[in-house]
């Protein structure tokens, strides 16, 4: 048996009895031993570095315990350090010196992950799905930004995360409709869009991407996350699943979106393009991972694609919205075949991993 921490937030750590039959964590915990693995949960709080422990909580006989025991030798860091909190910084980077994480902490801002991605696209021959995108300047200048985006463009905060400060501009003739999520449309001249915009940027940068109209028959917008994880050296599991947001622009399911299995949303929205559609996307899942490794330094634990599907007569056009290093995931009860595929794959790569170790972590 292999011991494997996993640390979270104490916002996600379970609190009640409940949570223990609910949760996606649950469930990996229950499933774990059958992988041969004792998992166990613990946040930044519980760590102690100068006993060199953890306080953990662990599954024994269907019930929640919570025990001491020494920093495991591999860590789960899918909540990564906050890059503005310095304790929570240190503690980062003494932990990782103790054990080994499953996820490389480096972190791309959007634009500049948006670069990776045109490149990795272009060497790939995906071109086509790179979204037209432009990092927002001081000084505006909305002739240049419309003239190269198109009279419909969506602007994203450069260091921001489930869909925070994200509105969209619709130029008009001479006027501009500005929308946020769940806000109606606010119509601007070109002198108080620019004040506008010019106010918000001040302090927080923002890129600038031509808007992708990804929307359901219904006209609710939506993406097809494609989550994916490493298996071994060479291989690596996917689960796909859509997020149809309940506002105007955002489909992320942490700002109430809902979510359905992949094939009936396809059916419903693509008909006889349906087909089609999920054949693409599967090609997306197998080949991504392959080449896109190539672009980093370590092996990638897990990668998170999110895929816009425009709607072109009677065909579609695939667009790549972003690549999510660590991803988050969070389902609707009804949808536990996704978690158990998402725990199978997690257990599994948590096997290899510990497998690839030669020796413990120095410093213990």
């Amino acid at each position: 048996m292999i011991r494997i921490g996993a640390l979270i937030t104490s916002k996600e750590m379970l609190k009640s009895y409940n949570d223990f039959n609910t949760s996606a964590s649950s469930l990996l915990l229950h499933m774990a031993p059958s992988y041969g693995v004792e998992l166990c949960l613990f946040t930044p709080a519980d760590v102690n570095f100068d006993r060199n422990t953890i306080h953990g909580l662990f599954i024994e006989y269907g019930k929640p315990v919570r025990r001491d025991v020494p920093i495991p030798f591999i860590v789960d860091n899918k909540t990564n350090a906050s890059r503005t909190d310095e304790r929570m910084v240190k503690l980062f980077k003494t932990l990782s010196e103790r054990t080994c994480f499953t996820r490389n902490t480096v972190y791309f801002a959007k634009f500049g992950q948006y670069k990776r991605i045109t490149t990795f696209l272009k060497n790939t021959g995906f071109d086509e799905m790179a979204i037209p995108t432009l990092m927002i300047a001081k000084e505006i200048d909305f002739v240049q930004l419309f003239d190269k985006l198109g009279n419909d463009i969506i602007l994203k905060p450069e260091n921001s995360s489930r869909g925070r400060g994200v509105f969209c501009i619709k130029r008009q003739g001479q006027s501009f409709s500005v929308i946020e999520d769940d806000d109606r449309a606010k119509i601007m001249s070109s002198s108080q869009l620019k004040s506008y915009v010019e106010e918000l940027t001040s302090s927080v940068e923002y890129i600038a991407q031509k808007r992708v109209h990804s929307y359901t028959s219904s006209k609710l917008p939506f993406d097809i996350r494609i989550l994916i994880q490493r298996r071994n050296k060479d291989s690596h599991a996917y689960v796909m699943y859509p997020r149809i947001g309940g506002g105007k622009i955002l489909s992320n399911l942490a700002t109430g979106g809902r979510t359905m299995p992949i094939d009936t949303f396809l059916e419903e929205n693509f008909g006889k393009t349906a087909s089609d559609v999920k054949a693409a996307l599967d090609n997306i899942a197998v080949t991504f991972p392959k080449y896109y490794q190539i672009f980093l330094k370590h092996p990638f634990f897990d990668l998170g694609l999110d895929i816009g599907i425009d709607k072109v007569n009677n065909s579609f056009k695939l667009w790549l919205f972003e690549v999510n290093y660590g991803p988050q995931f969070a389902f609707t009860n009804n949808l536990a075949n996704l978690h158990m595929e998402i725990a199978r794959a997690t257990l599994e790569c948590y096997k290899y991993l510990y497998s690839e170790l030669d020796k413990p972590p120095v410093k213990r």
